[in-house]
């Protein structure tokens, strides 16, 4: 058989490539000891396995080259503490706040090496090498269980007076230079270098991350950095977007790098991220960084995508940094992994501009949101084919939360909100409709943090979005909801909404342990946060003292909330406050029940305030081998598909799910026995149509046919 001159050829190049790999891999050096935490001072060798290669290492996170230190012999490592704050003690970070550390942070080592055969051209150059070494730190006592970051990049891309992208630098002094008035700007309004975006001011770095949970291995990957956030771009400390591209190294990272992150399909955690930032807290950098994450935490589990975190360490070119969280990125990339679709076939809103997708695709959300706002909602036809526009769940429990925290900076301010769909809907994959749905994210201008937003008794998020006239009340989202509202089914779904953010997702069994748990562990480290960052009060009055004040002044909020919530609901729709409603189980080693629209799976008797001019839901599960028999109840009705009493009924019904219409010590009760000899087992799917008297409606998915969020398999808990 003759063999082509091209087959030759390909040979021969491919065994120049693996000749070519071999020699370059021969050349990366190898260090003896590896990234993390060590008792005591001790010795790093650097070597490679090409004998004639000549090493060159840094150590304060520049880029080596020839004009670096040449490895020699090995290095001490040993805690660098005590020495000089050098990023630190830079003051350009922030137009008006001039604040650097008064006292030694703690640091790292940070030993980057490059090696290169002598006399040949740069191309020769092996990859750069990055590690971290904290030496005499103990990462339990000092962390707990809280990762650790170790950002390494070229001091250069940083804090470069034109190149620097954490600094006010040239870009500062071109703006005030177009207008005189430009230095009495407001701090925030003012530009610097770290207002720059887009692909250009992006900057090549290193991470390695070090888990809290030592069973655990870490990661070191090379990635791309830019400054993010709005408002907060501006403070002295800054967010990070880490981007993950083949231009470093790995197109995606492969790693479940936020603690119990499920994908938002349910199919498990969330293995893979192309990017993902390291923020600072947005609004709440300068408070207690965590409040984001708390108030998105409570409502994950419902029809809404929220943006998982983990608290975090951060140590900048060996410099400790702060406490920051690492928090999910919205993008197209997100929603692929999140959902198995593909990510040129989604599109993101963000306040009204294309975030992801193509500039024609606005049209699609301004169609959407202009039907449902010219259109009659009280017509059938009308309301339908809204429903399949938007995801009417989705959007009033994005509403009801925005309300409960009294956003002060939220989707009826025209900022800090996001819709996304897929261009073309794709059968069988979740979420994948063509509706638009909502994305929670930078939600911490709220819950009391600053004067102007309020105590826990202020009210006015969505009152301002009713009042007439209002900058508010014009908004295109508070124009939706206002037409939606004119159809009864609707205002059914937005006030169980708004009765169960209070009843369920801030539950005060659940908020105060959560919140308590943060301020112990977060304790030690923003105590060291306040040394790195001020404010100077912090220091003067002790920052334990001012930790817990911020605390307290959260707390505060998120424990008065419960109290007048629903009753200024109330008020402000000119209806009658709300009733308490007891729901249990006759037995809960035998069944138990959810609410409304929620995943939770009561497993003791629940106490929960609703309106009585709306019919609220109910759904039995029962336990593996009992049977559910009936719901009973006391001082209520079942409701009709109308919100209505039923008529010439008992005090029982069979059915599955039950709407009830709540009065004054209303009490209902799932009762549940063991299978019976007639029904052996328990049947596996729920009858495609319910009987024709079950109150439901498909604007909150408990309609005659079976809802898409009810699965076909009859609900059973298996723990008793």
């Amino acid at each position: 058989m003759k063999l082509s001159t091209k087959y030759f050829l390909n040979l021969i190049f491919l065994a120049f490539a693996s000749s070519k790999a071999i020699k370059e891999k021969a050349l990366i050096p190898k260090f003896s000891l590896a990234s993390g935490f060590y008792d005591d001072p001790i010795e790093l060798e650097i070597k490679t396995s090409n004998s004639k290669a000549i090493i060159y290492y840094t150590t304060d996170g520049s880029v080596p080259n020839e004009n670096s230190t040449i490895y020699e012999k090995p290095i001490l490592l040993k805690n660098k503490s005590d020495t000089e704050n050098v990023y630190c003690a830079i003051n350009t970070f922030e137009p008006t706040n001039k604040f650097v550390p008064h006292e030694k942070v703690k640091k790292a080592n940070i030993i980057r090496a490059i090696a290169k055969l002598p006399n040949s051209n740069t191309n020769t150059n092996s990859t750069i090498v990055s590690k971290t070494y904290f030496v005499g730190l103990n990462q339990k006592e000092l962390y707990d269980d809280v990762p650790i970051i170790s950002l390494i990049t070229d001091p250069y891309n940083l804090f470069d007076y034109e190149h620097g992208i954490y600094v006010l630098g040239k870009t500062h002094d071109d703006w005030l230079k177009e207008d005189p008035k430009n230095s009495r700007a407001t701090s925030y309004k003012q530009k610097g270098n770290f207002s720059l975006k887009g692909r250009d001011n992006e900057r090549p770095a290193t991470i390695e991350y070090f888990p809290g949970n030592n069973k655990k291995k870490g990661f070191n990957e090379d990635v791309g950095i830019r400054i993010m956030g709005d408002v907060s771009r501006s403070y002295i400390q800054k967010s990070f977007r880490v981007f993950h591209r083949e231009d470093y190294g790995p197109k995606e990272l492969k790693y479940e790098l936020i603690s119990e992150n499920m994908r938002s399909d349910g199919k498990g955690l969330l293995k893979t991220y192309k990017t993902f930032n390291i923020r600072n807290g947005g609004n709440d950098s300068k408070y207690l960084i965590f409040r984001d994450k708390v108030l998105q935490r409570l409502v994950r589990d419902r029809k809404l995508e929220t943006q998982q975190t983990d608290m975090a360490i951060l140590y900048l070119d060996g410099e400790f940094w702060g406490v920051y969280t690492i928090t999910e990125n919205y993008n197209d990339h997100y929603i692929a992994t999140n959902y198995d679709i593909d990510k040129d076939n989604v599109i993101i809103i963000k306040n009204f501009e294309v975030e992801d997708g193509v500039d024609s695709d606005i049209e699609l959300f301004d169609d959407a949101m202009n039907y449902i706002i010219e259109n009659d909602m009280t017509i059938l036809e009308n309301y339908e084919k809204a429903s399949q526009l938007l995801d009417f769940e989705s959007f009033v429990w994005y509403i009801a939360f925005n309300s409960y925290i009294e956003n002060g900076d939220g989707i009826f301010h025209g900022k800090n909100w996001s819709m996304w769909r897929v261009r073309d809907p794709v059968p069988g994959v979740v979420n994948a409709d063509g509706k638009w749905r909502m994305m929670a994210f930078d939600t911490e201008y709220s819950t009391g943090i600053y004067t102007q937003v309020g105590t826990y008794n202020t009210f006015n998020n969505l009152k301002n979005a009713f009042t007439k006239g209002s900058e508010y009340n014009k908004s295109t989202h508070a124009q939706v909801l206002l037409s939606l509202l004119k159809n009864k089914e609707f205002e059914n779904l937005f006030y169980n909404a708004l009765c169960d953010i209070k009843n369920i997702d801030f539950d005060l069994e659940v908020v105060n342990p959560l919140i308590n748990s943060l301020k112990e562990k977060m304790a030690p480290m923003m105590y060291e946060h306040f040394i790195r960052y001020g404010p100077d009060k912090a220091l003067t009055k002790g920052p334990e003292e001012y930790y817990n004040k911020l605390f307290k002044k959260f707390s505060d909020f998120l424990n008065g909330r419960p109290t007048m919530f629903l009753t200024k609901v109330a008020k402000l729709f000119k209806i009658d406050p709300p009733m308490e409603v007891t729901v249990t189980s006759n037995d809960f080693s035998k069944g138990k029940f959810k609410v409304n629209h929620g995943k939770k799976i009561f497993k003791k008797e629940y106490k929960g305030d609703y309106f009585k001019e709306t019919a609220f839901y109910l759904t039995a599960v029962p336990s593996r081998g009992e049977f559910f028999n009936y719901w009973s109840i006391e001082n209520c009705e079942f409701a009709n598909p109308d919100f209505t009493p039923m008529v010439n009924t008992t005090k029982i019904l069979d059915q599955l799910t039950v709407g009830v219409l709540p009065s004054e010590g209303c009490k209902v009760t799932a009762n549940f026995g063991q299978v019976s000899e007639i029904t052996t087992e328990i049947p596996s799917e729920i009858p495609s149509e319910l009987p024709s008297e079950f109150p439901m409606n498909t604007s909150i998915d408990l309609p005659t046919e079976l809802p898409i969020d009810i699965p076909t398999e009859l609900p059973i808990d298996d723990e008793n």
